[in-house]
């Protein structure tokens, strides 16, 4: 990197901090995150980005992981999918990539379409 264009650089990004541009997000956490807390939400990124570029994975759920990490932080999408495996107890096994996946697609708002199994019997 040129010295210019790190001037350049850095002049961007103090016009962007004098004028308000820059995300709380990307401020500094007041609270340091636990060890759990940071593995937890590792393993979810990693799932989430490995289903973003698996060719298995449908686009409808694809579309619905991105809005929810274009969104959210992926602290409040790992709290959420931890209150849901909490709330379910004994059904998700976190070592399970695809139960993970059913599990952080639904906290992000994905809902599958209704398929055949899903209507009702035809009435008699």
């Amino acid at each position: 990197m040129s010295m210019g264009r790190s001037v350049t650089l850095a002049a961007a990004i103090a016009t962007a901090l004098a004028i308000g541009v820059m995300p709380a997000a990307l401020h500094a956490q007041s609270t340091a995150p636990t060890k759990a807390q940071i593995d937890n939400a590792a393993h979810v990124l990693r799932v989430v980005m490995t289903a973003l570029q698996s060719s298995e994975v449908e686009q409808p759920v694809k579309n619905a992981l991105f809005d929810c990490l274009y969104s959210n932080s992926i602290g409040k999408i790992s709290e959420a999918t931890d209150k849901v495996i909490a709330a379910n107890a004994g059904k998700v096994d976190r070592k399970d990539a695809s139960q993970m996946l059913a599990v952080i697609a639904g906290t992000c708002g994905y809902r599958p379409a209704a398929g055949p199994a899903a209507r009702p019997a035809p009435k008699k």
